[in-house]
């Protein structure tokens, strides 16, 4: 499987059925339609299936959820949580979309430094959206 973004390919599937424990490091994507447990760490995508759960500490480039996530997951661009997953831990990343119907209950810095300039002074502060404890769901 290619993905159109960046062609990298997800050569790593946990499939359906399968429990996976352990510290897991992985150059390429992975899917997850399995049970994984532990620690993941992977420079490409992460895909997480409807049937998919993921009870781990997890760092990823991006990650596209449609199954079950309780940890800590840091994405360096973007975490996308569709209709039907649930995502309990905490999440820092980018970009996060969480979809309607989504279970949303984290602790959450998302979105990038936003430069604010300071007119007293002339100099520029950095400041980082962070957002807390928030829930969603249909």
């Amino acid at each position: 499987m290619k993905l159109a973004s960046n062609g990298k390919s997800i050569n790593t599937v946990i499939g359906r059925g399968s429990v996976s424990e352990g510290r897991f490091q992985i150059e390429t994507g992975v899917r997850v339609d399995g049970v994984l447990k532990g620690e993941l760490v992977s420079s490409g995508m992460l895909i997480v299936g409807e049937s998919g759960v993921i009870e781990a500490d997890v760092k990823v480039r991006e990650a596209l959820i449609s199954g079950r996530v309780v940890g800590d997951l840091i994405a360096e661009n973007k975490v996308h949580l569709q209709a039907q997953s649930t995502f309990i831990g905490k999440v820092q990343t980018k970009v996060l979309v969480v979809e309607e119907g989504a279970v949303f209950k984290a602790e959450c810095d998302a979105g990038s430094e936003i430069q604010v300039a300071d007119p007293a002074s002339n100099e520029t502060e950095v400041v980082t959206k962070k957002s807390e404890a928030v829930s969603q769901k249909a």
